[in-house]
């Protein structure tokens, strides 16, 4: 949805604030479905331009994971990881 089609629906303050959070509740419960599938050792994408390739699960926190693809190192958010 762009920003004209959303100032188009000419909504209140207060309905975009709770759009807003409906949008962010939704988001982590995505991550935490896509996170459910995913162990130590499981390989993901990354959904990042600067880290493209297959990459290796090394540990899983709360939020992030640090991935490893050909002895590199990168912590991600866990929003962004795809199963492969």
């Amino acid at each position: 949805m762009t920003y004209s089609e959303l100032k188009s629906l000419d909504l209140s303050l207060e309905k975009l604030k709770e759009l807003k959070r409906n949008i962010q509740m939704l988001i982590e419960d995505i991550t935490v479905d896509n996170v459910s599938s995913m162990s130590v050792g499981s390989k993901v994408k990354i959904n990042h331009r600067k880290a493209s390739g297959t990459w290796t699960i090394n540990k899983i926190n709360r939020k992030t994971a640090i991935v490893e693809q050909d002895g590199r190192r990168v912590k991600s958010s866990l929003s962004l990881l795809q199963a492969v």
